[in-house]
């Protein structure tokens, strides 16, 4: 028997165990799309413990302690830090198989030296010593970043957004790149109730007033004009539903007067409207040489009460169930029939899709760039090891693997960076097995291989 976690964990052969020691372990981290705060990185406050580093705003982990009929009091209620975190280690010993049991004690080593598992009896003294060890080493945000050797990361940013922390933190924080995304989801989602209170906003961030479609366009580039010059690369959409419906900019502006009036539109009025706002976007990400990420599949709030009672991004989104291939595949056309796509890196939360953007990509690639159209790394729900495993598999097959821009957190906690190991401990198991198998040969362009999907393939990708 394996004993639990050692440092060869998920490493199954000794061409995967030389191909993550010697290349990936000490390669640095681009982490081109998360959710981080540029206010906390450059406030750069002390934590306060284990319990508030592992459980404020991690619905990842309060899904599963809801799975455990664990009280909301205990997740995100009033309950002490203590109690929140003994519900926590009711809950995780049941979660075997589950990245979430993994990540929390790959958290434990690397940050904490703690390697015994966390459940309710060794739970007292794991916080204790990790409290005590965030108070003696002064563990902050920024110190987080830098044990995590982050050369570079992307905040996920509202068109309205405030650049003062982020220009700040380029004149402070030298160690690392914070960099605002651009995500425009609110202009998009026009049926919103707050939609014309989000244009009142926007108005007031380009001092451009928005009274027609053209004034909207303009407000926007205004704003994608100062997100570039704070240094922006790349964008950020949440499509759900990809469904692309063509339609001329006069009837784009007789939709748009259509909800300034109050009115809400149809489903194909709506889906006419995004998708030639997304048009115009995604031209203007070619112009300015940003990566576009179109994210699919995902139902938001579906649990309508508990959204009510605790707000979004509390856990209760879902995989959707959607057709991708003639969606996608009609944007994609749309922006290479005028030579103005952008590079693009598509997600889904629906593993059945890696196959067909893994194909969509390869129907569009360009010559400015290798793999200018990416496979995204396995996202969200998605990434565990078997949906990790299955988004190489799907990539390798259909395209390029030593082009892929590697791994993202897409998260919330400044802990999260061992994602990127796990990462990189099942990409170097998945090529050592090809390996092993004598599906390819042993060569001196394996480790490179390795550390350009780790980080260098992101840097050339993005321009850094």
């Amino acid at each position: 028997m394996i004993p639990f976690m050692t440092k060869d964990f998920l490493l199954e052969t000794s061409m995967a165990k030389r191909l993550f020691f010697d290349y990936a372990e000490h390669m640095p981290i681009f982490d081109y799309h998360c959710h981080l705060s540029a206010k906390e990185i450059y406030e750069d406050n002390v934590f306060d413990s284990l319990g508030s580093l592992w459980l404020d705003g991690d619905h990842y982990k309060w899904r599963i302690m809801r799975a455990a009929g664990i009280p909301e009091k205990y997740i995100t209620g009033s309950a002490p830090i203590y109690d929140k975190m003994m519900a926590f280690a009711k809950t995780l010993p049941l979660a075997i198989g589950n990245p979430i049991y993994h990540w929390s004690h790959l958290e434990l080593q690397r940050y904490f030296g703690i390697t015994v598992p966390f459940d309710e009896r060794t739970a007292p003294s794991i916080m204790e010593k990790a409290d005590n060890l965030i108070k003696e080493k002064q563990l902050s945000p920024r110190k987080m970043i830098v044990c995590s050797h982050v050369k570079t990361l992307c905040t996920t940013e509202d068109p309205t957004v405030d650049f003062t922390y982020h220009e700040r933190l380029a004149k402070q924080f030298s160690d690392c790149k914070v960099l605002p995304a651009w995500r425009p989801d609110k202009a998009l989602k026009i049926n919103e109730t707050d939609f014309i209170g989000y244009l009142a906003q926007l108005e007031v961030k380009s001092h451009i007033k928005i009274k027609s479609y053209g004034d909207l366009l303009n407000a926007l580039e205004n704003r994608m004009d100062d997100f570039a010059l704070h240094g922006c690369i790349a964008s950020d959409h949440d499509i759900n539903r990809p469904i692309y419906i063509g339609v001329d900019e006069a009837s784009v502006e007789s939709l748009f007067q259509k909800r300034l009036q109050g009115n809400l539109l149809t489903e194909d009025e709506y889906h006419a409207y995004r998708s030639a706002l997304l048009l115009h976007l995604a031209k203007s990400y070619h112009k300015r040489n940003w990566a576009m990420e179109l994210h699919v599949g995902c139902n938001r709030n579906q649990n309508h009460r508990m959204t009510r009672l605790l707000g979004e991004s509390t856990g209760f989104d879902s995989t959707g169930d959607y057709e991708v291939a003639e969606g996608v595949g009609a944007f994609l056309d749309a922006l290479a029939s005028q030579a103005e796509l952008p590079k693009a890196i598509l997600f889904s939360l629906n593993p059945k899709d890696n196959w067909i953007l893994a194909s969509l990509a390869n129907t569009f690639q360009g010559t400015e760039i290798p793999s200018k159209i990416q496979l995204g790394a396995a996202w969200w729900m998605q990434d565990h090891k078997y949906g990790m495993e299955q988004q190489l598999i799907a990539l390798s097959s259909s395209g390029l693997l030593g082009t892929f821009i590697g791994m993202l957190t897409d998260s919330r906690s400044f802990l999260s960076y061992s994602r990127h190991e796990y990462f990189r401990r099942i990409l170097c198991n998945f090529i050592g097995n090809l390996v092993e198998n004598g599906e390819y040969p042993m060569s001196e362009n394996l480790g490179k291989l390795v550390e350009n999907i780790c980080y260098n393939n992101a840097t050339y990708y993005f321009k850094i």
